[in-house]
C-alpha cells in the first residue's frame, strides 16, 4: 500500500469516525476506575436484540520497548491491556517483536492488540507515544515505517476507534502495566504465555478499583526468573472462560 493510499484511508477514518473518533477531552485518572460506566452498561444488556448487534467497550493501553534501540542485536517487544468494560474482563499480552525499532513496536503494539479482537468493538486505545498517536489522528505523515503503518491501519477495520495520547510514567497504573510488559518480552526474547498472563490478570482486577503495582510487578518478575532459568517451552492456554450473557469482545 502506498503512502499516499494509507494517508488518505487514516483521513477516510476521520471523516467518519472509524478511527480517530471523538477523543475524550478529560485527563484520566491515576488511579483510574475502569468500571466506572459498567453499570449501566450492564443494566441495558437486555436491550441487545442479538450478539450480531452487540458492540463491546473496550479500552486498550499499548506500548513498547525496545532495547539497545537502533543497534543490530536490538530486541523488541510491546506490551498490551485489554479491559472488556461490559464482561469486566482483563486480557493482557506480552509479545516479543524481534529486532525492530522502538518506534516500529510503538506501531505494532497497538496493531497486535486491535488484531485480537473477534468483533466489532468500539475501541479507546491510550498510548504514551505521540508518534503513533499524532499520526493516527492526523498530524504527521506516514512517511517511514509505511508496511507497519498499512497494517495498523487495516487492523481498524470494522472498528470504531479513538485515540488518546498519556504522558509516559504519569501514573496511569494500566499504562505502567502495559509498559513491564513490554519490557518483559524484550528482556527475555519470547512471549509471555497466555498462562502467565491470565495468572497476571487476576491481580488487576478482584472486586476493586485499585491496582497495586508492586504487587503486579513482583509476580512478574518471579515468571520471568523462570523463563530466563529454565527457558521452558509453553502450551498456549484456553481461551478465557465465559462470564455471564455478553459476549467476549476477545473470542468469536
Amino acid at each position: 500500500m502506498s503512502r499516499s493510499s494509507i494517508s488518505s484511508e487514516v483521513g477516510c477514518f476521520c471523516q467518519m469516525g472509524h478511527s480517530v473518533g471523538a477523543v475524550p477531552q478529560s485527563p484520566i485518572e491515576k488511579n483510574e476506575r475502569w468500571t466506572m460506566s459498567v453499570t449501566k452498561l450492564v443494566e441495558n444488556k437486555s436491550e441487545i436484540e442479538s450478539a450480531a448487534e452487540y458492540a463491546p467497550l473496550v479500552t486498550i493501553y499499548a506500548d513498547a520497548s525496545c532495547i539497545r534501540n537502533g543497534a543490530i542485536d536490538s530486541s523488541a517487544g510491546c506490551g498490551v491491556v485489554m479491559l472488556d468494560h461490559n464482561r469486566l474482563e482483563v486480557k493482557l499480552v506480552s509479545k516479543y517483536l524481534g529486532q525492530i525499532t522502538n518506534q516500529q513496536a510503538e506501531i505494532l503494539a497497538c496493531t497486535y492488540a486491535l488484531e485480537q479482537l473477534r468483533r466489532y468493538c468500539r475501541i479507546g486505545i491510550v498510548s504514551d507515544s505521540r508518534y503513533v498517536i499524532d499520526t493516527m489522528m492526523g498530524r504527521n505523515h506516514m512517511r517511514a515505517n509505511r508496511s507497519f503503518w498499512s497494517r495498523l491501519v487495516k487492523a481498524c477495520y470494522g472498528h470504531h476507534v479513538s485515540w488518546r495520547w498519556i504522558k509516559g510514567h504519569s501514573g496511569v497504573q494500566f499504562q505502567e502495566v502495559a509498559d513491564r510488559l513490554a519490557r518483559a518480552a524484550a528482556r527475555i526474547c519470547c512471549d509471555v504465555s497466555e498462562a502467565d498472563m491470565e495468572q497476571l490478570g487476576g491481580l488487576l482486577y478482584h472486586g476493586s478499583d485499585r491496582l497495586d503495582i508492586r504487587e503486579f510487578e513482583m509476580k512478574l518478575e518471579m515468571i520471568l526468573a523462570q523463563y530466563e532459568s529454565s527457558h521452558r517451552s509453553f502450551v498456549p492456554a484456553a481461551k478465557f472462560d465465559g462470564m455471564g450473557t455478553l459476549p467476549s469482545a476477545f473470542s468469536a
